[in-house]
């Protein structure tokens, strides 16, 4: 299916496809994304043994793109389930595997702020990053709350976050939007579902985690509250609110996320 829309200030026209696959290519394509996700992963331990074993012993061995491509051919020939994917993909994710290793220590070298800082390649899981590649897909700015431990610890939210879900998917997500050339911007998280998007005002008593209807009290404005607290997160991020409802601000041309 195309959908054509016509920029006329640009003199130029958008095409926007979407392209349906069968059961069978959906599988395929699922199989290719596991094959890659493993590769990234045997790639995060790799590093991390290697780190390990240069802090005990001293700086000596290296894990850089010639030593993956060798374990990746060493592991394709050992292990037909992975053979048995297409070896481009693979070696594209050690290649960008590297790079995001490298950002990551030249933010370390640079001595930048946490808060700016890649950070070094983590695993990824599945749904962390299919949830982040679809947002990441859909939008070219990206506002995520900047949820850190010394703050979830004061929260209610620590029992629910106990496991690090948040934290992965907010780092699966910076990771994927950088990759991408996504603009991502991290906010800070207090007050986000109890200030008004619309005035900036901020609740005077407490909103309970069942009531998901927002009611400003001094403009009486009225929204979901999941709404209200995403539109907030823009505002601080000095970004378009209207992203807030699914759909991307007039004239924007992304790159595809691969």
């Amino acid at each position: 299916m195309a959908q054509v829309e016509a920029v006329a200030e640009a003199g130029l026209a958008r095409y926007t496809y979407r392209l349906r696959v069968s059961s069978a290519a959906r599988t395929a394509l699922a199989a290719e994304w596991d094959r890659c996700r493993w590769v990234w992963n045997e790639c995060v331990a790799k590093s991390r043994t290697v780190h390990l074993h240069n802090k005990a012993t001293g700086p000596k061995a290296t894990c850089g793109p010639a030593q993956l491509d060798r374990m990746l051919t060493d592991a394709r020939a050992r292990t037909p389930w992975l053979r048995a994917g297409a070896s481009v993909p693979q070696q594209q994710v050690i290649r960008d595997f590297g790079r995001s290793r490298a950002k990551a220590q030249k933010d370390i070298r640079e001595r930048l702020p946490m808060a700016r800082r890649a950070g070094m390649p983590k695993w990824k899981t599945k749904r962390e990053a299919l949830t982040s590649k679809k947002v990441v897909r859909d939008h070219g700015a990206i506002a995520v709350e900047d949820f850190r431990p010394k703050f979830l610890s004061r929260t209610t939210m620590a029992r629910k976050a106990a496991d690090a879900a948040i934290g992965a998917t907010k780092a699966a997500l910076i990771e994927m939007g950088r990759k991408h050339g996504r603009d991502i911007r991290l906010v800070h998280p207090v007050h986000t579902t109890m200030d008004c998007a619309h005035c900036d005002a901020r609740a005077k008593h407490a909103l309970p985690l069942g009531e998901r209807t927002y009611t400003c009290t001094v403009c009486g404005a009225v929204s979901p509250r999941d709404k209200n607290s995403a539109r907030v997160m823009l505002h601080r991020a000095g970004l378009n609110p209207a992203g807030a409802d699914g759909a991307r601000p007039p004239g924007a041309l992304l790159q595809e996320a691969a």
